[in-house]
């Protein structure tokens, strides 16, 4: 048994199934919508941890710059102690063994950022040097270098002990 359907029903079926194609092609925007969102929010959290991944290298490295300077700073003194033993010791084989370790010990040092800070013969710099003693004279450029009693270091850049110099003052 067929049923007839009128005109006016095929209209009303028609215009249901309009509307419930609407309201799907609705909630697929909005469902695209909320994906995009999600998207750009994934992006965003990737790229928060990206920073915060390369901001605790950055803090690891600053640390192991500020450790390794407190390391180094640590044997400069010994450094200095091994060139007065050398030069109190007679034996020659002594001493050269003394200054075999004591070259080592500084080329380690160097190769963590340990860097000597030239003095004779340079222009005062407070920011690098302290001056102990003056000698005036008539001669020479004013504010040069002319003793060092002190070596000075630097580490990485950064001053750890200024070298301690005798400077030429013009009278």
């Amino acid at each position: 048994m067929s049923k007839n359907i009128t005109k006016k029903e095929l209209e009303n079926m028609l215009n249901e199934e309009k509307n419930k194609n609407t309201e799907l092609k609705n909630r697929i925007n909005e469902k695209e919508e909320e994906i995009k969102k999600l998207n750009e929010r994934i992006l965003r959290m990737q790229a928060d941890f990206d920073n915060y991944i390369k901001n605790i290298n950055k803090e690891k490295m600053e640390m192991m710059k500020i450790i390794s300077t407190e390391i180094v700073k640590e044997f400069i003194d010994d450094l200095e102690n091994m060139e007065k033993l050398k030069d109190q010791i007679k034996d020659e084989n002594i001493r050269e063994s003394i200054n075999i370790i004591k070259n080592h010990m500084e080329r380690t040092l160097m190769k963590f950022g340990l860097e000597k800070i030239e003095s004779v013969g340079m222009k005062f710099d407070p920011f690098l040097h302290e001056a102990v003693n003056i000698e005036y004279s008539d001669e020479g450029e004013d504010g040069l270098i002319v003793e060092e009693y002190r070596k000075g270091y630097r580490i990485n850049g950064i001053v750890v002990r200024p070298s301690m110099v005798k400077v030429k003052r013009k009278r």
